[in-house]
């Protein structure tokens, strides 16, 4: 008997539009309730709920429960990536649509835990540049400035296992082209969030620049606004 992978199930998982919205929601990064994801994706909360049962049993979320409160989240940071692999089978003509998708969401989101969108690739094309990473047959490791950003940015050394790289490539799907994801990835986008140099949209995965985001940006990474900002084929 030949043993093959069930794509099947996961074919089916992701197959509903309801379901893919939740997931979607879900790659902010963050764990909602039944309720929250039933807003996101306009279904009742039993709908959700059932909705939510297929993607667990997939093995795409994982729930918790916190006091009276269930929560549910992406199950892992390798379904995340998978996920955001996927995406780029996705159609894009739809990007540059007005009220198809927000020029905010592209600028910057989370994916998952880590920055993407087109700030998160200039910030990837910036710490190779700046010899902060150095990038060895398609493997990321740490430059000769590794250490010395940490230090200007304020980061404490990432936590990764004994000899694994401190970041790797994750192919943006609005881009086209690799941000980092990975211990490094992760740190930056929480220190960034923990300074307020990002801010949280609301009901999206979009992420806001402030002022003083915009200011760490231009004198760690070399970024300005227009830089960051996109233009839309005419």
């Amino acid at each position: 008997m030949t043993i093959e992978p069930r794509l099947d199930i996961i074919g089916a998982a992701l197959a509903d539009p309801s379901r893919s919205r939740i997931l979607c929601e879900l790659m902010d990064g963050r764990a909602f309730t039944n309720k929250e994801l039933a807003c996101a994706a306009n279904v009742s909360p039993q709908t959700a709920s059932a909705h939510l049962k297929q993607l667990e049993q997939a093995g795409l979320t994982a729930s918790l429960r916190n006091g009276r409160h269930v929560y549910h989240r992406i199950a892992n940071a390798e379904v995340a990536a998978i996920l955001e692999g996927l995406a780029q089978l996705s159609p894009t003509d739809h990007l540059s649509r007005p009220g198809q998708i927000g020029t905010d969401t592209r600028q910057a989101r989370s994916c998952y835990n880590h920055i993407a969108g087109r700030l998160g690739v200039l910030m990837t094309d910036r710490l190779i540049a700046l010899n902060v990473l150095m990038v060895r047959d398609d493997t990321i490791c740490a430059g000769p400035r590794y250490h010395a950003f940490l230090d200007e940015i304020g980061i404490e050394a990432p936590l990764g296992s004994l000899g694994k790289p401190p970041a790797k490539f994750c192919l943006d799907w609005t881009e086209r082209r690799h941000h980092i994801s990975g211990p490094l990835a992760t740190a930056i986008m929480q220190k960034f969030l923990e300074a307020h140099w990002l801010e949280r949209r609301t009901g999206s995965r979009a992420l806001n620049i402030t002022a003083e985001g915009l200011d760490v940006l231009e004198c760690q990474f070399g970024l300005t606004q227009v830089d960051i900002d996109l233009v839309d084929p005419v």
